[in-house]
């Protein structure tokens, strides 16, 4: 599931930002063009119902752009968008999953975006054995 949603994130950030590069590894201030790096932050599951359990994911993204003359215009630009348009994700089978507590900070040279996703999931349990069906030996 996790890697879904990074798949998911990195998906929607190439149809959002076509020219840039977009990956998992951190490259920095080393790259001299737009990059996009996608990773996981956290992750905290409770059980809700029987098998069924809430799970949060925290996503980063870290926005590196190294055209100084423009580089906070540019990046208060990319925070507008990653803020509009990260608020919901398609995962590879079509289903939506929708973003919370988005917040974007400016640290060093990069953007670093944060997002929350938030999943019900149904996990298939090892069936429950009864009083009544054990034997004593």
């Amino acid at each position: 599931m996790y890697n879904e949603i990074v798949d998911g994130v990195m998906k929607r950030l190439k149809e959002l930002f076509p020219e840039a590069r977009i990956g998992t590894i951190p490259l920095g201030e080393e790259i001299d063009e737009p990059y996009f790096e996608v990773g996981l932050l956290e992750t905290f599951e409770k059980p809700v119902n029987g098998q069924r359990y809430f799970r949060s994911i925290s996503m980063y993204v870290k926005y590196y752009n190294q055209d100084s003359e423009q580089q906070l215009r540019d990046r208060n630009l990319v925070l507008d968008v990653l803020m509009d348009r990260l608020e919901c994700i398609t995962l590879e089978n079509n289903s939506l999953i929708r973003g919370s507590s988005r917040r974007g900070k400016i640290e060093g040279d990069a953007l670093i975006f944060q997002v929350d996703y938030q999943v019900y999931i149904l996990k298939n349990g090892e069936s429950e054995e009864f009083m009544e069906d054990m034997k004593l030996k």
